[in-house]
This record gives C-alpha cells, sequence and structure tokens, in this order.
C-alpha cells in the first residue's frame, strides 16, 4: 500500500474530529440527562471506523493520517478506560491488577517500538481494532449490565495485541502502521522466497 502525502481529507478530518471532541465528553458526563454523552461516544467511535475505511477505499492513506489515527486513537480508548472508572468502578475494580499488568505490556510495547524504530509506531492489527471495537461497545453495555467480565475479557485480548506488536517490532523492526497480523507478516515473508 503507498502512502501519500499529508493532507486535510475526509479522513484525517474524521480523526482530528476524534480527537479534538474527546474533550466534549468530559463536559457531556457531568450532564444530568447521559444521553448526550452516549451519542458524543458513539459519534466518535463512527469516526474511527470510518476514517480508516474512507482513506483504504478512497486511496488516502498517508503516514500523517496513520499518525493522526493512533493519536486520536490513543486519546479516545484512555478516555474510556478513563471512564469506565469514573462511572461503573465497581466493574473495572475487581480488574485493577489485570489493567495494571495489561498498561505495563502497552508501556513495553511503546518502549520496544522506540528502540527499535527510533519512533513510536502503533500498529492497527486485527487484535487492536478488535479491543477498539470490544472497549466501544463495553462502555455503552455498561451502562445496561455489570460488564466486569466483558471488561477482564478485553483487558486479555489488549494484552495479547500489545504482546503481538512488541513481537513484530522485534522479528521484523519497521513495518506499515496497517499490519494485519503477525501471521499475514510470516505469510508475506514465505511468499517473497
Amino acid at each position: 500500500m503507498k502512502l501519500k502525502d499529508a493532507s486535510l481529507n475526509i479522513p484525517n478530518i474524521l480523526s482530528l474530529s476524534r480527537l479534538l471532541g474527546v474533550p466534549l465528553l468530559f463536559v457531556f458526563i457531568n450532564f444530568e440527562n447521559q444521553a448526550w454523552f452516549i451519542l458524543w461516544f458513539i459519534y466518535l467511535g463512527l469516526t474511527d471506523y470510518f476514517d480508516g475505511l474512507l482513506a483504504r477505499r478512497w486511496n488516502q492513506v498517508s503516514e500523517f493520517g496513520s499518525m493522526l489515527d493512533a493519536v486520536a486513537d490513543v486519546a479516545y480508548y484512555i478516555s474510556a478506560a478513563f471512564f469506565l472508572f469514573y462511572l461503573f468502578p465497581e466493574y473495572l475494580q475487581p480488574n485493577y491488577v489485570y489493567l495494571l499488568a495489561m498498561f505495563i505490556i502497552f508501556g513495553a510495547s511503546v518502549f520496544v517500538s522506540h528502540l527499535k524504530l527510533g519512533r513510536i509506531l502503533f500498529l492497527h492489527t486485527h487484535l487492536s481494532r478488535l479491543c477498539g471495537v470490544l472497549v466501544f461497545f463495553g462502555v455503552l453495555a455498561s451502562f445496561f449490565f455489570d460488564t466486569t467480565f466483558l471488561i477482564r475479557s478485553i483487558i486479555f485480548i489488549y494484552s495479547m495485541a500489545f504482546i503481538e506488536v512488541i513481537t513484530i517490532f522485534l522479528l521484523y523492526g519497521n513495518v506499515d502502521p496497517d499490519t494485519r497480523s503477525i501471521l499475514h507478516l510470516r505469510g508475506e515473508k514465505r511468499n517473497k522466497k
């Protein structure tokens, strides 16, 4: 996949709106009517889905767009974790040890990226995309029922995603940010032989 120059196109505008829209969640959470928070959370989640889809479909993938998407993702999903803690501590509290382990593994993935590439690179693997979908639905589901075990499952899958990313960086070094999985990379390597 060829990367185009950075530009302000619709996929990048969607990523930018997600990044700039996260602070509004902190405003809406204080409204008595939680519908504003829920609707804005859904909108931001949809921008995460459509920015990458449109960038690939319209051949507007860029290094800038990938970086912007990754930064917006980090802001959105870290805020989602905060809101789970703020709104539903009873669901998150039994998972604190697992959450701490996951953040340590995430930190290791950032460290390995910086060590191997000289910069921080976030990959959009199948596992990381799955985690994004699960967090999105997990936050929404928490408004309606106990999601303690769903949260634990999400933490476990995120940990596996970060371990996969660490392994990819250690084995393959600099890769396309849209690398789908380590199995995909192994298949590409075999096909080149």
